[in-house]
C-alpha cells in the first residue's frame, strides 16, 4: 500500500445511503455477515450519537476502502464501527487509521476512547491493543427459554424517555454505550418501555422474527425479590409467539442473573475496550 495514495475524508460529505454502502462493502468477509441499508444506517446511528463531522471515509486510488464511524457524548468518543476492505487488511491501513482516530480524539479534548469488538476476532483485537486500548469488559447475549409461561401479571406501558430519565436520576453507573439511557429513548423501530408496578422496568424492540430486550432495571432497594423475573415472564407472554432475546449487550455483571433464571447464552460475545486520554 502506498501511503501517498491514501486519503481521509470527512464523512459529513456523504449521504446515509452512501455510507451504508461503504460500510457494507468494507465489511465483506467479516467474521459475521453484515449488510445495512441507508434508512437503517440513519436511524441506528442516530441513537448512538454518531458524529459525521468526526467520522472518516478512507479512499485508496479514490475508491473507498475503509470507514470509521465515531459517536460522541461529552468527552467520551466511541468507535461505533471500523471496517476495512479485505484486500487492504494486513497492510498497515488499520494501524494508520487508529493512530489518526486517537490523534483526532486528543485534539478534540476527549478523555476516553472506547469500542466493542467480537471476542475471537484476533486480528482486530491485536490492532486495538497495539493502538493502546485494553479490554475493560465482556458483553454477552441470551435467549429466553421457549417453555410455556404462566399467566402474566399486567404490565404498564411507559414512554421510553421516562425510563431513560429514571435510569439517569437513579445514577445506576456506567453502562455499555448501546444500553445507556442516552441511547434507549432514541432507538429505531417501535421500541416500547414497560414497568411492573414501578418495581421493575424494561425496554424491548419488537422485530419480524424476535423481540429484543434492550434494558431491564430494578431499583436497588427492590432487588432480590423476584421482580425482574416476573417482568421477563410477562414480557415473554406479551411478545409471544416471537421469542424474547437479549442481544450481545449484556454486561458481565448481569450475565449471572440470566443464567440463574434459565436463559440460554449465545455463543457470540463482545469485548469492551477503552483507552484513557486524560493523561495526555
Amino acid at each position: 500500500m502506498h501511503a501517498a495514495k491514501v486519503e481521509y475524508h470527512n464523512a459529513l460529505r456523504y449521504s446515509s445511503d452512501r455510507l451504508a454502502q461503504i460500510l457494507t462493502h468494507c465489511f465483506e468477509n467479516y467474521i459475521v455477515p453484515f449488510a445495512m441499508e441507508g434508512s437503517n444506517f440513519a436511524s441506528r446511528f442516530h441513537a448512538e450519537d454518531l458524529s459525521l463531522n468526526d467520522s472518516l471515509v478512507v479512499t485508496y486510488h479514490q475508491q473507498p476502502v475503509a470507514l470509521a464511524l465515531i459517536a460522541r457524548r461529552g468527552h467520551h468518543s466511541r468507535i461505533a464501527a471500523l471496517s476495512i476492505r479485505p484486500e487492504m487488511r494486513g497492510q498497515g491501513l488499520g494501524k494508520a487509521l487508529m493512530a489518526r482516530l486517537i490523534a483526532d480524539a486528543r485534539a478534540r479534548g476527549d478523555r476516553q476512547l472506547s469500542l466493542e469488538v467480537i471476542d475471537g476476532n484476533h486480528a482486530a483485537l491485536a490492532l486495538y491493543q497495539q493502538a493502546g486500548l485494553t479490554v475493560s469488559g465482556s458483553l454477552r447475549g441470551f435467549h429466553a427459554p421457549l417453555d410455556a409461561v404462566p399467566p402474566p401479571q399486567p404490565l404498564q406501558e411507559i414512554d421510553p424517555l421516562v425510563l431513560s430519565r429514571r435510569l439517569i436520576a437513579d445514577n445506576i453507573g456506567p453502562l455499555p454505550w448501546l444500553i445507556a439511557p442516552e441511547t434507549l429513548y432514541k432507538l429505531p423501530g417501535e421500541s416500547r418501555a414497560f414497568t411492573l408496578n414501578q418495581q421493575a422496568f424494561a425496554l424491548v424492540v419488537p422485530g419480524a422474527k424476535q423481540c429484543a430486550l434492550r434494558m431491564i432495571y430494578v431499583p436497588l432497594a427492590l432487588r432480590g425479590m423476584g421482580h425482574a423475573r416476573e417482568l421477563l415472564l410477562a414480557l415473554q407472554s406479551r411478545c409471544a409467539p416471537l421469542p424474547l432475546m437479549a442481544n450481545v449487550y449484556v454486561p458481565q455483571c448481569a450475565a449471572g442473573f440470566f443464567t440463574r433464571i434459565g436463559w440460554r447464552e449465545e455463543s457470540l460475545r463482545q469485548c469492551e475496550m477503552t483507552l484513557s486520554l486524560s493523561m495526555y
